[in-house]
């Protein structure tokens, strides 16, 4: 999709980075040719180690600009870590770029993803399988040709504390949602921006808005959000970052790694004197098990509790449990044994050296 106007390079990684050209280059047949040579020979390899080739992606040979719109896919299946480093990265070097972070697979990070985006003011795109590739990243590049208005701010008349505080750009068909909280609603917003490298501005009279359900929590959740992030690029410290995180989820009934919801069913389920009873309840297979291949086909559906997943040898049993593979190690046998050896040793080597 890319137009012989445009610009573009292309950076592998994994725990390695290389990119194909030096610098970015014009989208002209021979470099496009070049590139595509070089992505259908890619293979999966190695692990996944984001900061270096993020860092590269980010670096603009121009930073003033000229009048061109910088933008960066990112694209990754990994389960990627080391979030502080990565987002103190992006919000040091995002200069004028744009960050869109697409995770493939079923376990990308999502927290990083999405502020990552956040940070770069872009979107993620998460794509649960590779039947969805085609159409999603289809749409998203859709979208980028396309940004309606960029270099947005908001600017309320009134004290207000507003989220996200860099507003991404605007893409035709997609709104830009900002959420503040205020005394009352009164005043004004004025949106301003760039409309192809024109002045664009606009203004909202907030008398006029609707109530509406669930507001203050879509609110909070971007607030901790940023808390969340302004701890991790060290522009907060942990103590008061854990501090507004707490506050704002227990005035608002959220789940966070500080808090949780506690459902408690008081409904009287066993006759009175009844002993109590212990048994196995049935779960889930996970994602992608295919309950044959597993169980078999002599195991009923229905009706019935599903069978029983226990950790042994993987065959059916006579009451319907299946038995999964063993994975752990027995590290305490190895522990006792590899400390008596230890100690034989240092014995033999006592009397070696006695005189």
């Amino acid at each position: 999709r890319l137009r012989p106007g445009d610009r573009f390079n292309v950076i592998r990684f994994d725990d390695t980075m290389e990119t194909v050209f030096p610098d970015l280059v014009t989208a002209d047949e021979a470099h496009l040719t070049q590139a595509k040579s070089f992505v259908a020979g890619l293979e999966a390899r190695g692990g996944t180690e984001m900061l270096a080739p993020l860092k590269a992606a980010l670096r603009d040979a121009d930073p003033e600009g000229t009048g061109r719109v910088r933008q960066v896919v990112f694209l990754t299946d990994g389960a990627i870590g080391d979030e502080g480093r990565i987002f103190s990265a992006i919000a040091e070097g995002r200069g004028r770029t744009r960050l869109f972070m697409v995770g493939i697979g079923s376990a990308p990070n999502g927290h990083l993803m999405r502020h990552a985006a956040e940070l770069g003011r872009g979107t993620v795109t998460l794509i649960g399988s590779v039947d969805q590739v085609a159409d999603r990243m289809r749409e998203l590049l859709a979208k980028l040709e396309s940004p309606v208005v960029t270099d947005l701010a908001a600017t309320f008349s009134e004290p207000a504390e507003a989220t996200p505080t860099a507003l991404p750009d605007l893409y035709r068909g997609e709104p830009v949602t900002i959420a503040a909280r205020l005394r009352e609603a009164r005043g004004t917003l004025t949106l301003t921006g760039r409309i192809g490298g024109r002045p664009w501005r606009t203004v909202l009279d907030l008398s006029r808005a609707e109530d509406g359900a669930g507001i203050g929590k879509v609110w909070a959740r971007a607030r901790i959000g940023e808390a969340e992030t302004a701890r991790i690029t060290g522009r907060m410290t942990p103590e008061a970052a854990d501090a507004q995180i707490l506050r704002l989820a227990l005035d608002h009934g959220l789940t966070t790694r500080l808090t949780s919801l506690v459902a408690i069913d008081a409904t009287p389920r066993r006759p009175a004197g009844a002993r109590l009873a212990r048994t196995d309840l049935p779960l889930n297979l996970p994602a992608g098990w295919d309950f044959e291949a597993v169980f078999g086909t002599d195991q009923p559906r229905t009706p019935g509790p599903a069978p029983i997943l226990r950790k042994a040898a993987l065959t059916p049993t006579a009451t319907g449990s299946i038995a999964l593979p063993q994975t752990a190690t027995d590290f305490e046998l190895r522990l006792m044994l590899g400390a008596g050896l230890l100690g034989l040793a240092l014995l033999l080597r006592g009397r070696r050296v006695a005189p």
